[in-house]
């Protein structure tokens, strides 16, 4: 009973120490990056920073797969390219999130390592849907994007 009630009460600190993982970044030319994949209204669904520099979409493919259907394309600038960069950040492989909430982004600027945005996000769990958060990061000066997933 003891062992029970231990387990129990540091269940939620073992939670909290749960360490990251790397999402899955992809090119763009891909299915799930389709506009009429776009999250709306735009207040739910884009966020901008850097004065447009760098744009975050919220897409999700109407439900399919049921459990992982919603992904996050970055537009970021690359300066080796005349034009925007574009990331698709997924879970894991092309399977995406439960959910994200990226209304509730938050974001921070540290000139060492760039734009840091953390969202909310549901990763697919077997019985019940597993709180996660999303942070990628974006450095403009070398046009890279980099994330990661961490269970809450």
């Amino acid at each position: 009973m003891r062992r029970a009630v231990l387990l129990h009460a540091l269940l939620p600190l073992a939670l909290a120490a749960a360490p990251a993982s790397a999402a899955s970044l992809r090119s763009c030319d891909t299915f799930e990056a389709g506009a009429q994949f776009l999250i709306l209204p735009a207040d739910e669904g884009v966020r901008s920073y850097a004065n447009g520099a760098i744009s975050l979409l919220h897409l999700d493919t109407d439900g399919e797969p049921a459990c992982c259907s919603s992904h996050l394309l970055v537009r970021h600038p690359d300066p080796s390219a005349p034009f925007q960069a574009c990331t698709l950040i997924s879970h894991e492989g092309e399977m995406g999130f439960q959910w994200l909430f990226l209304s509730e982004a938050e974001a921070r600027y540290d000139p060492a390592t760039g734009l840091s945005v953390g969202s909310p996000a549901f990763l697919y769990g077997e019985t019940a849907p597993r709180p996660a958060r999303l942070t990628i990061t974006v450095n403009q000066a070398q046009g890279t994007v980099r994330a990661e997933n961490a269970l809450r």
